[in-house]
């Protein structure tokens, strides 16, 4: 933990007012970042079902594969519907297939899964 050591002597040098900026900003990163992410469609999907657990959004979605002949592109008719994880990451959403069935896990094994 030398880091964590370093941090906390750093922290200990500043202003009280500085000390309290930090405090009002950590409150509040943490606040985000324990708040599930706010998902937008993904263009060529359309959402079917949202389904929330933790920090993670699971949504349910209709898909376009992109090929110009393909039943999707030609009749509207998309793919699956397939799961898909959505979470927040350093102020940054990232999403993650999961495939046609959804077994929500804990986090950590949603991570691991993830290749983290």
């Amino acid at each position: 933990m030398p880091n964590r050591e370093r941090l906390q002597k750093q922290i200990q040098r500043l202003s009280l007012a500085d000390k309290q900026a930090l405090q009002v900003w950590l409150a509040e990163s943490i606040e985000e970042e324990s708040q599930p992410p706010d998902t937008e469609p993904v263009t060529g999907r359309e959402v079917v079902e949202t389904t929330i657990a933790g920090r993670i959004t699971y949504q349910s979605e209709l898909v376009k594969c992109g090929k110009s002949k393909c039943r999707c592109a030609t009749e509207g008719k998309l793919h699956g519907p397939y799961w898909y994880g959505y979470r927040k990451e350093k102020g940054r959403l990232k999403s993650w297939y999961i495939g046609k069935e959804l077994e929500i896990a804990d986090e950590a094994e949603s991570a691991k899964a993830e290749g983290e």
